[in-house]
């Protein structure tokens, strides 16, 4: 994945649409200073780019019930206020786009799962997960991921069902045997291929 254009201009944007060959990924602010705006601009892209993911950046809520108006189908509306927020929810898209395409690419043997967070969900692969931890807010789990987490609502039992990889060592973890690099059976530690580490139970810990 790279960066194919960034520009202020929303004519280049379309045309870059019009002429790309693979689905695109688009990052629009709603607010132009141009004849056209964001919303506009990913209806015109639609007609090019059927599948495409169109991020609206906005300072302004109110301008969200437009995109159903000119019916883009956005995946997300992330707002500029707060840069922490908006770097991670940046990070967000890129990753579900990715896990898409290769949906929709001649493997469609990937599996993954959608974390929920609320307003939006993120889809990640089973093979990027090491495990499941409980969180500390009431009903959501942190997945911990090959060089990230996520917080997101979720509950261990069905986690421990999505097939016979993941496994609930323990009340606050699920393990995904895959990632697994040792065991340290007389502490219960599971140590796992990016150097996170978690806890078995006594019961647990050599059904793993």
């Amino acid at each position: 994945m790279e960066i194919a254009l960034a520009t202020d201009n929303p004519y280049e944007v379309l045309e870059q649409a019009k002429n790309m060959n693979d689905i695109g990924c688009y990052f629009l602010d709603i607010q132009l200073s141009t004849d056209i705006n964001g919303i506009k601009l990913g209806s015109e892209i639609r007609k090019h780019d059927p599948v495409g993911n169109i991020i609206f950046v906005m300072s302004h809520s109110e301008l969200t019930y437009l995109t159903f108006v000119y019916k883009v189908a956005a995946m997300d509306f992330i707002f500029k206020d707060d840069p922490a927020e908006l770097r991670t929810r940046i990070i967000d898209c890129l990753e579900t786009a990715h896990t898409r395409l290769q949906l929709l690419s001649k493997d469609n043997s990937v599996e993954t799962i959608e974390l929920k967070r609320g307003s939006n969900s993120v889809y990640v692969q089973y093979d990027d997960i090491m495990f499941f931890e409980s969180s500390t807010k009431s009903h959501r789990l942190i997945a911990h991921l090959d060089n990230r987490q996520i917080e997101f609502y979720g509950n261990l039992k069905e986690l421990s069902q999505l097939d016979d990889r993941f496994f609930r060592c323990h009340n606050s973890f699920v393990v995904n045997r895959h990632n697994i690099e040792s065991i340290d059976s007389k502490e219960r530690i599971v140590y796992f291929k990016n150097k996170e580490h978690c806890y078995a139970s006594v019961r647990n810990v050599k059904k793993i």
